[in-house]
């Protein structure tokens, strides 16, 4: 079997995963994803375990990776393309079956204009051209290197959307307005631009904490909408020298090296800590604080870091006892924990029972149910 055999082949049982996993149901979605060919845009992928560490590379023309990479690149997975130096992921493909959920959550028709905000590969890029149109479609990345290899693949494999440098959270105000505009990088708050660059009744797709929302946008320039059922977890939108936040290595670091000791802590609070879809709830409420588990032989430790001031927490829930650390400027475990209770309080939603509604100003609330609802909070 030749690869052209191979790629078509595992491209098409791609579509049918996803069409049977009801990820995939929009036509001009499927038929995207059936005739763009992803491996064009990942000519080498990294392996990576379950604690998501970065292991071997894979590349396309090394014949004895060439069904592993195939593989690789044409299964269900996000697919990491770029590292740091320190080994940090900087630019990946996403999932294709969250690349079909948001695409199809974007009700997207021929003629639409839209904003992709990260180009990372270009294969967003391609399937949005396939969509709407080469000349609908800009995108940008805050990566040059990544634009210049994007811009390649795509001309490459057929396709010339406009494609450029720069820093996504502001936007591209040169090509606005937009009728949609979908971010595949994760962001802290919706940037106002990406609002303000959008036509009333149009649709901004961002990622916050692991959820997707669906922002439609009012004439006032604010936006309002649900949390997707899918969860998605995207790279942090980063400033052009690296990525924010710590690794697991670092929180691990900061939260051991310092002999502080505990205090005594509530084991209900360590319970909400970790609940399903707790974590969701309060990173929405505390974007900037990251967090990693050890797990020693008699219990479970969790580490805390706040990327904005260096503050941290150790949580050691051990047979011995439940006890908290706190070392910084800021107290973030009775941070976490108050977004917890508040969480707790509002019967535990799952993430898709979530809303946010964002104002022109920049003003965000998140709320369970309906915008109106007595549980909802203002994010700061």
């Amino acid at each position: 079997m030749t690869v052209t055999t191979e790629h078509r082949r595992l491209r098409l049982d791609l579509v049918g995963h996803l069409s049977r996993s009801a990820m995939l149901s929009d036509p001009s979605v499927a038929a995207a994803l059936a005739v763009v060919d992803r491996h064009h845009y990942a000519p080498a992928v990294y392996r990576v375990d379950q604690r998501g560490r970065m292991g071997e590379m894979l590349v396309a023309t090394d014949p004895a990776h060439r069904r592993s990479y195939l593989e690789a690149v044409y299964s269900d997975e996000a697919i990491v393309t770029q590292v740091s130096p320190t080994g940090i992921p900087t630019s990946s493909s996403t999932q294709p079956g969250v690349m079909a959920v948001m695409l199809e959550a974007l009700r997207l028709r021929p003629g639409m204009d839209v904003l992709e905000i990260g180009t990372g590969t270009g294969y967003n890029a391609a399937l949005l051209c396939a969509i709407v149109g080469d000349e609908h479609v800009t995108s940008v990345d805050i990566d040059p290197t990544l634009v210049d290899d994007a811009i390649t693949a795509l001309a490459e494999t057929g396709f010339a959307p406009t494609v450029v440098a720069a820093d996504g959270l502001g936007g591209w105000p040169v090509r606005s307005p937009y009728d949609r505009v979908i971010a595949t990088c994760s962001v802290r708050r919706v940037p106002t631009a990406w609002l303000a660059q959008t036509r009333p009744g149009g649709i901004v797709l961002a990622n916050l904490s692991y959820g997707v929302v669906a922002l439609a946008v009012e004439a006032d320039g604010s936006g309002e909408g649900r949390f997707l059922p899918q969860v998605a977890a995207f790279i942090e939108a980063r400033p052009a020298d690296g990525p924010t936040g710590p690794t697991s290595g670092e929180m691990v670091a900061r939260c051991t090296d310092d002999p502080m000791p505990g205090a005594p802590a509530r084991p209900e609070d360590v319970e909400l800590l970790t609940a399903r879809d707790s974590e969701f709830f309060w990173q929405l409420g505390e974007p900037s604080v990251s967090s990693c588990t050890m797990l020693p032989d008699d219990g479970e430790i969790h580490c805390l870091v706040d990327s904005a001031t260096g503050s941290w927490a150790r949580v050691e829930n051990l047979t011995s006892g439940v006890t908290v650390a706190q070392g910084g400027p800021r107290r973030i475990w009775d941070a976490v924990v108050t977004w917890c209770r508040r969480w707790e309080a509002a019967g535990r939603p799952a993430h898709d029972r979530l809303g946010l509604t964002v104002t022109a100003d920049g003003a965000h609330e998140v709320w369970v149910d309906e915008p109106g609802s007595a549980h909802r909070w203002r994010l700061s």
